[in-house]
């Protein structure tokens, strides 16, 4: 099994909140609260790019795609929920119902950046324990990152769709020493 870490690549454009309706504020909004997915307009940020992606990640912290392809997500993943929004003029659909795995990384062997009390900063090395794996999650100790399992990936592959990179992530059993 491989996993994969996915980020935004930056050669397409951005979309982000452009605006908050009725007062909402937008660090709130994400993934884990889709009822505030509507309270925002959402927009381009195009200073270094034009190119509009398939996948976006909006706020750092929400994943979604062009309508047109979501159908494909959702057949690989059906228990996502989907929630419509435009990027401008563009129809996109944000995903929720991600799940986020607990005791699933490798502590040992991660990478870990710790804030002085001992709590978990960042992981910027994170290492997975086998196991079984969703096509899409995320994990505890970083929220805002999203992962996926190779079946995800062959999908992208696949379609060619834009927008994200994946970062293959190591797969560790835990050592008793």
């Amino acid at each position: 099994m491989e996993i994969y870490q996915l980020s935004f690549d930056y050669s397409y454009a951005l979309a982000d909140v452009v605006e908050s309706l009725n007062g909402a504020d937008s660090l709130e909004l994400c993934a884990e609260r889709p009822e505030l997915m509507d309270k925002f307009r959402y927009g381009w940020l195009t200073n270094e790019s034009t190119k509009i992606p398939d996948f976006v990640i909006i706020m750092s912290n929400m994943l979604g795609c062009r309508a047109e392809i979501s159908k494909d997500v959702k057949n690989l993943f059906p228990s996502l929920a989907l929630h419509p929004i435009k990027v401008r003029t563009d129809d996109y659909i944000l995903f929720s119902s991600i799940p986020i795995l607990s005791d699933h990384l490798n502590l040992k062997k991660s990478k870990i950046t710790r804030f002085s009390n001992g709590d978990i900063m960042d992981v910027p090395t994170p290492v997975f324990l086998p196991g079984s794996y969703p096509i899409l999650f995320k994990v505890k100790e970083m929220p805002s990152t999203y992962f996926c399992t190779q079946e995800f990936k062959d999908l992208i592959d696949a379609h060619s769709y834009t927008g994200l990179i994946f970062e293959e992530r190591k797969i560790k059993s835990k050592s008793w020493f």
